[in-house]
């Protein structure tokens, strides 16, 4: 994440979706994309998240993107899923996954969100997201699949990074039961500054950052 800047820090503030500015911006974009190796241990990672929260009965996983950037990890953790499966090193089934717009199709034989209708005998569906802030994407990704009569309720909801700012505790409180988070942003810049690739004052701003905004939500 460090060599590749899936993590990026920066003197000038990002404006975040939330509407949050902040320092540190999380990609899991081209830098995913561009770089496989990268690629293969972040749907590794996720594959196994998925089938450790597994609940007794589940169907075969199926893992939506939520536009732009959960396409691709959704898409990694099937192809590594498929390749840990047929090597035989876990105890799990192949993970599918199913590709959403960022605009609803109104054009062609299934004007929909999702290519794919939603099959809940088949599948156990995800949404499978990079970062978490407030839950804004989650919440609107929810409401676009639930127009298509995916069950948005036993769903689960895959963050790859939460910046701990307040949207697993929202996102909870909304019903969304069934949250799977693979990294927390603090746990990740103070690896990066035990490691010497990032300074401490970056990671003692990042650890600032995230004690303020939860200290705004609270109040």
């Amino acid at each position: 994440m460090a060599e590749y800047r899936f993590l990026a820090h920066r003197d000038k503030p990002f404006k975040l979706k939330s509407g949050i500015m902040s320092n540190v911006y999380v990609y899991g974009r081209e830098d995913l994309t561009d770089h496989p190796d990268l690629e293969w241990l972040a749907g590794n990672c996720i594959a196994r998240n998925i089938w450790e929260n597994a609940l007794s009965g589940d169907r075969q996983h199926c893992l939506i993107g939520i536009p732009t950037a959960g396409t691709a990890l959704a898409q990694c953790a099937a192809m590594a899923s498929w390749q840990l499966v047929m090597c035989g090193g876990v105890e799990g089934s192949v993970i599918c996954h199913r590709v959403m717009r960022e605009a609803l199709k109104t054009h062609g034989d299934h004007p929909s969100w999702v290519n794919g209708e939603p099959d809940p005998v088949r599948h156990t569906y995800w949404g499978v997201d990079n970062v978490a802030t407030n839950g804004d994407s989650k919440i609107e990704t929810a409401e676009k699949l639930a127009q298509q009569g995916y069950p948005v309720k036993q769903m689960g909801w895959f963050i790859f990074v939460d910046r701990q700012q307040g949207a697993v505790e929202r996102l909870k409180r909304l019903g969304f039961e069934r949250l799977v988070v693979a990294y927390n942003l603090l746990d990740i810049t103070f690896a990066f500054g035990e490691l010497g690739l990032w300074p401490k004052s970056a990671v003692q701003a990042v650890e600032e950052e995230i004690k303020a905004h939860q200290a705004l939500t609270k109040g």
